[in-house]
């Protein structure tokens, strides 16, 4: 069995390494993440998205505190969400729009999603 310490280490690992995949947030470590590291990890990435929605939250209940209107306070919440992840959710629906939009075949589609000088990102 696995002392404390170490099975908290790697969970926080594991968890700075799910935030610094999902998010332009520098949470990760500075040296370069050894084998099957994002693998391991994958058990955190809907907290990481948890934390990244609750950002969101917060910034629409303090908009709607100051008296924002409803539509307002969503497209700061939605903004913020968009920093911290440096919009990479909305970049991918994005691409997923060019490719069934732009292509005739199924590989066509397939090279527009792939093509990142393509997009809106």
């Amino acid at each position: 069995m696995m002392p404390r310490t170490e099975l908290l280490k790697d969970i926080i690992a594991d968890l700075r390494m799910a935030a610094s995949f999902v998010t332009i947030l520098p949470v990760a470590s500075s040296k370069p993440a050894g084998d099957g590291a994002v693998a391991r990890a994958t058990w955190a990435l809907p907290v990481a998205g948890l934390l990244v929605g609750l950002a969101g939250a917060l910034v629409y209940k303090m908009a709607s505190r100051f008296g924002l209107t409803p539509n307002l306070a969503a497209l700061l919440a939605l903004a913020t969400t968009a920093l911290i992840t440096g919009a990479l959710h909305e970049d991918g629906l994005a691409d997923t729009a060019d490719g069934l939009g732009g292509g005739r075949t199924r590989e066509r589609k397939l090279e527009i999603m792939r093509d990142s000088r393509i997009g809106t990102y």
